[in-house]
């Protein structure tokens, strides 16, 4: 039990009420700028770090085909959110491949890295050769297919499933296709337009080799 009496909280004898313990305020000050000193060293990150994440950022140049985190529907935590993207693009993660030290890239991102940089792990430095990389258990990848996103296309902002993003994308393109063949090819007029146009050059050209025969032959005469 604790005692009455206990010097460390300042209790009285009788243990009803508890003295006010007088704090130092320059005491208090150095403990906030030590522990504020100690956050900012914990957020610095190393700058060779930053320079390599950077570097393979460039050599994987995904940024047009992966698809970026913030076109999920839900706001994850941000733990999950990086257990669900590559760690060199930093995208979610498109056909993904895990490593022998249990690490998870894009397989086009972790192959164009392993080419270039050298057959080790970008996460940790493991020794890693693209023999290694083995595709995720298939919870995992159903728990992938499964994730709800917002369909980046102007003027759709429709929610579907990961696992079914890109048939919902192919539905755009071949929209987009049919409208600019309509546009392009409306009646058979451009056809018609460009055969008039090459009978016309046809008849021009024609007409100025008979002008060059005629001024060679007016020359020999």
């Amino acid at each position: 039990l604790h005692s009455l009496s206990c010097d460390v909280c300042g209790t009285s004898p009788r243990g009803v009420k508890r003295k006010k313990q007088v704090l130092n305020t320059q005491l208090s000050k150095k403990l906030r700028m030590v522990a504020g000193r100690a956050r900012k060293i914990r957020q610095i990150r190393n700058p060779k770090q930053v320079k390599q994440k950077r570097l393979m950022k460039k050599i994987a140049s995904c940024k047009k085909i992966h698809l970026s985190t913030k076109i999920l529907a839900v706001d994850y935590p941000s733990d999950f959110v990086k257990s669900i993207s590559c760690q060199i693009c930093e995208h979610i993660l498109a056909d993904p491949v895990e490593t022998t030290c249990k690490h998870l890239f894009c397989r086009a991102c972790i192959l164009k890295c392993l080419k270039v940089m050298g057959s080790y792990c970008p996460a940790c430095r493991y020794p890693c050769f693209p023999t290694d990389l083995v595709s995720p258990v298939k919870s995992f990848l159903s728990i992938m297919n499964s994730l709800p996103v917002i369909c980046p296309v102007k003027d759709c902002q429709e929610e579907v499933c990961l696992g079914k993003y890109c048939h919902h994308l192919s539905r755009h393109k071949e929209i987009k296709d049919k409208e600019g063949y309509v546009c392009i090819n409306k009646g058979g007029r451009p056809r018609q337009h460009l055969l008039s146009l090459t009978r016309r050059a046809q008849k021009h050209r024609l007409r100025e080799l008979k002008l060059q025969v005629k001024a060679f032959a007016e020359k020999e005469e």
